[in-house]
C-alpha cells in the first residue's frame, strides 16, 4: 500500500516561525490570537519553541570579518571599520526586529525623508 503525503501550503505570510519571528515582542497568547485572525494555527508551546531556538542559536562570532559594506549613496565613507560595524548592527537589528516590521520602518522613513528633502 503506497501512501501519499500532501503537502500543506503555507499562509499568505510565510511559514509559522517566520511569523512569530516577525512579532517577537508580542506576547504568546495574544500571538496566538493574532495568528487565529490571520489564518494560522498556532500554540503558544509552538511559540515558545521557535523563540527557544532561536535564542539556541549561536550568534554570528564578532572576531570574524563582517561583508564590506556597499556604498551607494554620495556620501563618502568616513572609514571602513565604522561602517562595517554599523552595517553588522544595522543587520542585526532587523534580525531581532523581524524582516517585515524593518521594512515598514525603512518605508516610514524614506517617507518621512522625502517630505523634508
Amino acid at each position: 500500500m503506497q501512501c501519499s503525503m500532501v503537502k500543506k501550503s503555507k499562509g499568505s505570510h510565510g511559514s509559522k516561525a517566520a511569523f512569530v519571528r516577525a512579532n517577537p515582542t508580542v506576547k504568546a497568547p495574544d500571538l496566538v490570537a493574532l495568528a487565529k485572525k490571520q489564518g494560522l494555527t498556532l500554540t503558544v508551546g509552538h511559540i515558545y519553541n521557535i523563540r527557544a531556538s532561536d535564542k539556541a542559536k549561536p550568534k554570528a562570532n564578532p572576531a570574524s570579518p563582517a561583508p564590506a559594506p556597499v556604498e551607494t549613496g554620495s556620501r563618502p565613507a568616513s572609514s571602513g571599520g565604522d561602517l562595517t560595524r554599523m552595517d553588522a548592527q544595522l543587520r542585526s537589528l532587523i534580525l531581532e526586529l523581524g524582516l517585515y516590521r524593518a521594512e515598514r520602518v525603512f518605508a516610514e522613513l524614506r517617507s518621512s525623508l522625502s517630505r523634508i528633502a
